[in-house]
């Protein structure tokens, strides 16, 4: 039981490392390209909101599952820098 929730939190880890680091390359692209403001701010406090939200999730479970979320946010870093590549 403990491997079936460590790689939920691995998943889980996945997916909100890809919806952080997506919402800062959508964030940086508002602020150098002009948008609405609110919706630049309201980005910044979604994605820390929801990578928090998961994180202190995992931490409650313990240390296994916290570091299996990590891992998770963190490839899901490498994933997205890859598939976004160079800024021209």
């Amino acid at each position: 039981m403990t491997a079936l929730i460590a790689l939920l939190f691995l998943a889980l880890g996945a997916i909100a490392g890809a919806t952080h680091f997506t919402a800062i390359a959508k964030d940086a692209d508002l602020l150098v390209h002009g948008g609405p403001v609110i919706r630049a701010i309201g980005l910044k406090l979604g994605r820390l909101l929801f990578t928090a939200t998961i994180l202190v999730l995992a931490a409650r479970h313990g240390w296994i599952d916290l570091l299996t979320a990590t891992i998770g946010f963190m490839a899901a870093r490498q994933y997205v820098i890859h598939r976004l590549g160079p800024t021209p």
